[in-house]
């Protein structure tokens, strides 16, 4: 299986867009010079995804998440790759 790191922008879409009964949708998608961040609500709640193009995919939760949401999150996202 796919590390989450390792997905592109594309993927991570797609699977978002498959979420969206699970409570993860997409509000908007930003670029910025070194990554681009798809500002995401999980459930209610403020998550960003950002995909940068020396680091990768990574979850960076505005609202207060645990550790364990988080993964509960990426393992999501890979599920529905």
């Amino acid at each position: 299986m796919k590390e989450f790191h390792a997905l592109a922008i594309e993927e991570v879409e797609g699977s978002i867009d498959r979420l969206k009964a699970e409570g993860l949708l997409l509000e908007e998608m930003v670029s910025i010079a070194e990554a681009d961040v798809l500002r995401c609500r999980f459930l209610g709640r403020r998550i960003n995804i950002r995909i940068d193009l020396a680091y990768g995919a990574e979850i960076d939760p505005v609202d207060s998440f645990s550790s364990k949401k988080i993964d509960e999150i990426s393992n999501l996202i890979l599920a529905k790759l």
